[in-house]
């Protein structure tokens, strides 16, 4: 089972850290190395920052040291050094020391790095604990057996070890007749697997994890020897070991009772393999508290992710991040909720929803995508787009629709089929039902809005609110040009083009036919230097030199001064200029 401190729904550990270790415990200083290249795993982040189970296998490791309650963590650091360390800033500990770094200036092996943490730890005569950063498996309880076993026994170092039928980039281990440790064999990266009847066809083989409980003082002397006789060749974990033999030292083995405890991984391959060990562990933790996950192989969740039981994950789902699915909540099938809070009794049905809540009951209907919004209770999104958007309880929206930033939905409101609406409000039971673009407006309750109707929002240069007030029927295919006031229980018939404010309980039509009526120049003459007014004069076909808006000077036609028209006759940007943005 993974850390209970990740899956207790408080974030604590039932015991606090190292409550569950003896009284007479020596004190406990904890390294973790993670200064390695990490060629294997290819390009990209650091080895040890790759995520598995939304957390880096480093915060992994770091969080089951923690249980332990270490004095002092020491992190050992080298390539990719600033990330590494970023990270460590932003990692929380809880209640135990933040970690220590200390760099290994050059890769000179395991037993190096583990000189360049011992020598932040000067004075410290304890038992000191080291692991790989890149082992995202390892829980507490193994590490808290290991140290128990390593300091019941008296000895001056304790492996960690484990059974595995392939031994691919693992050290072996030795036993003699007895069963004691003998020796401890380097990694080889060949296939090593031989013929039985283990699982994958292999002998299931004893092999180091590279995680060592170490005595301070011995450790440290072997250190001594290896520098003061010049040994600075080779591996010096391998040093350290022979110097533990030559002065009968007694080195120890506690094997793991889980052996996917030892897992690590030096490529993608193996990173796959822990990845699919850690989303087990989670499923079957998830399943034992009464969550419904339809099909575990499938189903990923994050360690951060928190679940009520009764709650139902479908197939090919991935609930991630710090995510909370409430009693009652369907996700999936085909569906990723991230970052967010899902009601209870709500539904996430092959869409994505990112850094947003959902109210109890609200339904996120196929193919949709909601960003960083909030979802009323009962409202529902249907194969549309939600972004940045709020929703009140029985809000509807879709299919098809885009609701854009700053938007509001009150209770009760509807955007339907091939509707935008961008940094606007619609008060409750206010409704735009089909084809329809809505900008920068405040539409009063009640109202509604009638089909292919459009809000002219933009002239260019700046962008322009409309107010409806409340009751007001829109008809279909109207206009309204922005800054406008429509008032209260207003009606407005078919193709209406509404420019100026209309006091409340009128009738606005549009008499006659609309006469189209062309200015020539007008784009030159009131928008200067924009692209338009570059395009219109490069038409006209004669050359000469433009100020653009930002004061540069292009080469473009020469155009004739449009004649001026009485100002009368001039409409106003408040007129048929605004476009809709």
């Amino acid at each position: 089972m993974i850390s209970q401190k990740i899956l207790d729904g408080t974030g604590e550990l039932a015991s606090g850290p190292g409550e569950d270790r003896e009284e007479n415990a020596r004190e406990l200083a904890a390294v973790v190395l993670a200064a390695g290249n990490g060629e294997r795993m290819g390009p990209g982040p650091q080895k040890v920052l790759r995520e598995v189970g939304g957390r880096a296998m480093l915060g992994h490791v770091l969080d089951a040291v923690a249980e332990l309650a270490p004095r002092r963590t020491v992190v050992v650091t080298g390539h990719h050094r600033a990330a590494v360390e970023e990270y460590l800033a932003a990692h929380g500990t809880g209640a135990v020391a933040a970690p220590e770094t200390a760099v290994q200036e050059h890769q000179g092996g395991y037993g190096h790095a583990l000189l360049a943490a011992v020598n932040r730890l000067p004075d410290f005569t304890g038992t000191i604990l080291v692991s790989c950063g890149d082992a995202p498996l390892l829980t507490g309880p193994t590490l808290a057996r290991l140290v128990a076993d390593h300091e019941k026994a008296g000895n001056a170092m304790t492996l960690l070890s484990g059974r595995l039928p392939d031994t691919v980039g693992y050290s072996l281990v030795l036993r003699s007749e007895v069963g004691e440790y003998e020796a401890l064999l380097p990694p080889d990266r060949g296939d090593r697997r031989e013929p039985g009847d283990g699982p994958a066809g292999g002998r299931l083989r004893e092999v180091g994890a590279g995680v060592y409980a170490f005595e301070a003082t011995a450790l440290r002397a072997a250190f001594d020897d290896l520098l003061a006789g010049g040994h600075t060749t080779g591996e010096y974990l391998a040093t350290v070991l022979d110097y533990f033999t030559a002065h009968d030292l007694r080195i120890g083995i506690t094997v793991a009772e889980d052996p996917d405890d030892i897992l690590g991984a030096n490529d993608q391959v193996q990173l796959a393999r822990v990845r699919a060990v850690l989303r087990d562990r989670i499923n079957r933790w998830w399943l034992a508290a009464g969550v419904d996950i339809a099909d575990p192989g499938t189903a990923w969740i994050d360690v951060g992710a928190r679940l009520a039981a009764g709650a139902v994950v479908l197939t090919n789902t991935r609930v991630l991040g710090a995510s909370s699915v409430a009693a009652g909540a369907v996700i999936g099938p085909d569906s990723e909720v991230v970052d967010s809070a899902v009601g209870e009794g709500a539904l996430v049905e092959r869409s994505t929803v990112t850094g947003s809540d959902l109210g109890a009951g609200a339904r996120v209907r196929a193919y949709s995508t909601v960003f960083r919004s909030e979802v009323g209770a009962d409202a529902q999104v249907s194969s549309s787009v939600l972004e940045k958007a709020a929703l009140g309880a029985s809000a509807q929206v879709g299919p098809y629709a885009y609701v854009r930033p700053d938007t509001r939905l009150d209770k009760g409101a509807k955007v339907g089929t091939f509707v935008e609406i961008k940094n606007s409000t619609l008060g409750a039971g206010a409704k735009v039902p089909h084809l329809s673009y809505i900008g920068d407006a405040d539409i009063g309750e009640g109202s509604n809005i009638g089909g292919l109707s459009g809000f002219a929002n933009y002239d260019g240069r700046k962008k322009y609110r409309s107010v409806v007030g409340r009751n007001v029927r829109i008809g279909g295919q109207n206009g309204l040009i922005a800054p406008v006031t429509v008032g209260d229980g207003v009606y407005s018939g078919a193709r209406a083009l509404i420019a100026e404010d209309v006091p409340p309980g009128a009738l606005v039509i549009s008499e006659g036919s609309l006469k189209q009526r062309n200015i020539p120049g007008w784009v030159q003459k009131n928008r200067p230097g924009s692209a338009s007014a570059i395009a219109a004069a490069l038409a006209q076909g004669e050359t000469g030199e433009l100020e653009t808006a930002d004061g540069a000077r292009q080469q473009v036609p020469r155009t004739p001064r449009a004649p001026e028209s009485p100002a009368a006759n001039e409409p106003s940007t408040t007129d048929d200029e605004r476009s809709t943005s």
